[in-house]
């Protein structure tokens, strides 16, 4: 069995109710409503065919739950698309797990969907983005959610996230050519991990 364990995918109503109606339809919010595997399963599940015993891991696609809603919607949000997930998993043979949503921008919130996600619906971990609408992970309001992760032993799916609208030099306003996520993935990436293990979360939770 080959096992894919990064694989973005939208649970239909969430993709109807909130992606292709267009909420924040820029960047890569704009293009996965025009990728026809990332919402239609019988799409997928045809491409999953193609290459044998072949099995996902799913995760929720870009944008992140913060570009959605604030943070009083956010956690609805999440509960909706981890539901979603939790349901594919249930009935598909295909995927044979999921990566929960949190909504970071409510980090109490985000605890409580992570410990319900994890004990109710069988998530393995939880996909967090490389900021929370704008914050850093390792800001100290984000500590809870890290704790409850070590406590549970999960697994953290990091993904970068930044958009046009982070210029690439001050004197402009929106990034050009593409630069925002062919050099800045990589980047937000970096600096997600770097800013982790130099604010000595590594030392806190070394098993995390």
């Amino acid at each position: 069995m080959k096992i894919d364990i990064f694989n973005h995918f939208f649970p239909r109503s969430f993709f109807e109710k909130y992606i292709r109606v267009g909420e924040r339809g820029r960047d890569m919010g704009k293009r996965v409503q025009h990728i026809p595997t990332i919402a239609d399963l019988d799409a997928r599940l045809r491409a999953l065919d193609e290459f044998g015993d072949y099995v996902q891991v799913l995760s929720m696609p870009m944008p992140p739950l913060e570009v959605l809603g604030g943070p009083d919607r956010t956690p609805a949000l999440a509960a909706e698309a981890n539901d979603g997930l939790a349901e594919l998993v249930e009935t598909q043979d295909r995927f044979i797990a999921f990566a929960a949503a949190l909504p970071m921008n409510n980090p109490d919130a985000a605890v409580r969907e992570l410990v319900r996600a994890l004990d109710e619906l069988g998530a393995k971990g939880v996909q967090l983005h490389s900021n929370a609408a704008g914050r850093p992970l390792d800001a100290p309001e984000f500590q809870p959610i890290f704790d409850e992760i070590a406590k549970r032993d999960a697994v953290i799916w990091l993904h970068p996230s930044r958009d046009a609208t982070f210029a690439d030099y001050q004197t402009e306003e929106r990034s050009l050519y593409e630069i925002w996520w062919t050099f800045g993935w990589p980047y937000e990436t970096s600096v997600a991990m770097a800013r982790l293990v130099f604010s000595g979360l590594f030392d806190r939770l070394p098993g995390i």
